[in-house]
Formats: C-alpha cells, sequence, structure tokens
C-alpha cells in the first residue's frame, strides 16, 4: 500500500514522502497513531499544505528555544543545602530541582532538557547544559552554598 507520511518515522520517511508498507502496517498502527494518511492526488495536495505548517511551526518551535537558552545563560541559580565540613552535600541539586527553580523565573522547561553527568553533591560553583529542540544547547550557572543550621 502507498501511504504519505504525516510525521516523521524512524527507518521509514520523513513528513510528505510517499512510501510502500504493508497493508496490516498501514492499517494497524501508521493511520491509527496518525503517521501517516494513504497516497491519493487529493491526500498529496493537503500533505503539501500540512508540510509547510509543519515548517512554520518547527521554525517557530527553534526561534522559542533560542530565546529561552538566551534567558537560561543570563540566568544564574543559587541552591542552599545542608553540607558537611568538607563541603559535600547530605542531599544533592538534581534536574527537577533545576526545573523548578527556573520555573520560578518563568522559565520552562522539562527536565530531560537539562543534561547532567551526575547529580551535584558538592559546594560551589558549577555549570550545567540545558539543550532544547534542534540542538540548541545554553550553559546555566548553579552555585551551591551551605544552609546554616539554626
Amino acid at each position: 500500500m502507498k501511504i504519505i507520511l504525516k510525521k516523521n518515522v524512524e527507518n521509514l520517511g520523513t513528513v510528505g514522502e510517499v512510501v510502500k508498507v504493508a497493508d496490516g502496517y498501514a492499517r494497524n498502527f501508521l493511520f491509527p497513531k496518525g503517521f501517516a494518511i494513504q497516497a491519493s492526488d487529493k491526500n498529496k495536495k493537503f500533505i503539501e499544505k500540512f508540510k509547510e505548517e509543519e515548517e512554520k511551526r518547527l521554525a517557530e518551535e527553534l526561534k522559542m528555544s533560542e530565546m529561552i537558552i538566551k534567558q537560561i545563560e543570563k540566568t544564574s541559580l543559587l541552591f542552599t543545602r545542608l553540607a558537611d565540613e568538607n563541603g559535600h552535600l547530605y542531599g544533592s541539586v538534581n534536574e527537577h530541582d533545576i526545573v523548578d527553580e527556573l520555573k520560578e523565573k518563568e522559565l520552562i522547561i522539562d527536565k530531560h532538557n537539562v543534561k547532567m553527568e551526575q547529580h551535584i553533591k558538592e559546594l560551589g560553583d558549577h555549570e550545567v547544559t540545558i539543550e532544547l529542540k534542534g540542538d540548541i544547547k545554553g550553559t546555566l550557572k548553579i552555585k551551591v552554598e551551605k544552609e546554616e543550621k539554626e
């Protein structure tokens, strides 16, 4: 069966491509998930319009990602945590903590956008990479200070 892809499908094709697949694969997977439509002249015209709209949407998302990264790079976060005399934290600063602090500064990102090799477990200055759509990356500065016991 010939189909037109509405979304990029790994190992199959990209938006707007006409590909030939097994009938069952199309009917049981691609059509119900909204990944494809049956190839016809009417649908080819529809998919061209859809493809243009998708490109505009992706361009807008990239522009928004660049703006968010610029704001993140201007921002620095301060965390206070309990630590021992050697500067080792009793807990850690993780992706959730960073996302929550950024949310308070009206910068909304997903925890999967925060790229950390490991959680921050020591006092001091740290840098964390933030990666958004389209391989747009930035660096967030984080300072962890010792929480004073009362």
